[in-house]
């Protein structure tokens, strides 16, 4: 009786020193200085994630609710998120006014085009920039920077004069040349921003590797296809996501050089044509996101592409 009573003893005072050490654990993790600030910092960063999230959601949410919306639920003063009477009248209006299904088809015929000659362009572009020593490189690559800091407003008279009288006779207006020659060209839109992209991971891109690729027999053209493409999938991926949704999205150079092609950007206001005032808005929020929708789904299934490159491409961190 005696052992059993002494072993009792020993285990409470065990369990007694573990929760004194624990308590005091906790005492130093969030009532000293470090360990309050640290759950000042947490709260802060909490308290501003939840506003950034809140701002960027919170008028997608609502032009997605008020899709559904009758137009007895905007007369009604009771209703102000979840409709009384749900309907798919508006979504049924944009598929049939906009033609979306064709529409869309064109939309991405277009963006994808664009899309895959930007990112062979940028990439060719961006592993001179990354590997070769030139007179005028610093200039060069300048420019490329330039482009990002021009808006492409400031251009676009310039640009719609030299696409109406295109070699002097020829009228590239509202045909898909215009964004396709820009693309080629390396100077579509947003092309800077890929020529960097693809200049800062091939920069990371051990030197070693080009020249057992040299030794084996390999030149410049061949090393570039052979090693360097095929290590930089997921940022191929990444830029041809960007691309591809900037052109989907794309007001200025499709307003402005392609304003008779059926694209989504410059369809997403028939929708909305001969209905009341009040539904006006509602069927545009509609359309917009009948046009992105598609976009969203291509993102879906990129996103672990698109995460990889831009933590290894050196834009952040």
């Amino acid at each position: 009786m005696i052992q059993v009573s002494n072993f009792r003893n020993r285990s409470n005072v065990e369990a007694e020193r573990k929760n004194a050490i624990r308590l005091t654990r906790i005492r130093i993790k969030y009532f000293s200085v470090s360990g309050i600030s640290k759950v000042i910092w947490r709260i802060v960063r909490a308290a501003i994630l939840i506003g950034l999230c809140y701002v960027i959601l919170y008028p997608f949410a609502v032009k997605v609710i008020d899709s559904f919306k009758s137009f007895e639920d905007f007369l009604d003063p009771t209703v102000k998120y979840i409709p009384k009477y749900f309907t798919l009248e508006n979504i049924k209006n944009v598929v049939s006014r906009t033609e979306y299904f064709k529409t869309m088809g064109n939309t991405a015929a277009l963006a994808t085009i664009v899309a895959l000659l930007q990112m062979t362009i940028s990439a060719l572009a961006g592993y001179g920039f990354a590997r070769f020593r030139f007179k005028g490189n610093t200039a060069l690559f300048f420019c490329v920077i330039l482009t990002l800091i021009v808006p492409p407003q400031t251009i676009m008279v310039p640009l719609f004069i030299k696409f109406r009288f295109f070699m002097g006779h020829l009228n590239l207006i509202s045909t898909p040349w215009p964004v396709i020659i820009l693309s080629m060209l390396g100077i579509g839109l947003k092309n800077g921003l890929y020529i960097f992209m693809f200049r800062q991971y091939f920069r990371n891109v051990p030197k070693e590797l080009e020249e057992a690729a040299f030794i084996d027999g390999c030149n410049t053209m061949q090393t570039f296809i052979k090693i360097i493409i095929p290590s930089s999938t997921a940022l191929l991926v990444t830029v041809f996501l960007l691309s591809f949704s900037w052109q989907w999205t794309d007001t200025v150079y499709s307003g402005l050089l392609m304003s008779k092609l059926q694209i989504f950007s410059n369809v997403a206001e028939r929708a909305s044509q001969g209905e009341k005032e009040i539904m006006v808005t509602t069927l545009n929020n509609a359309s917009a996101i009948m046009a992105i929708l598609p976009l969203a789904l291509v993102y879906i299934f990129g996103q672990k592409f698109f995460v990889e490159s831009i933590e290894r491409s050196g834009i952040v961190g």
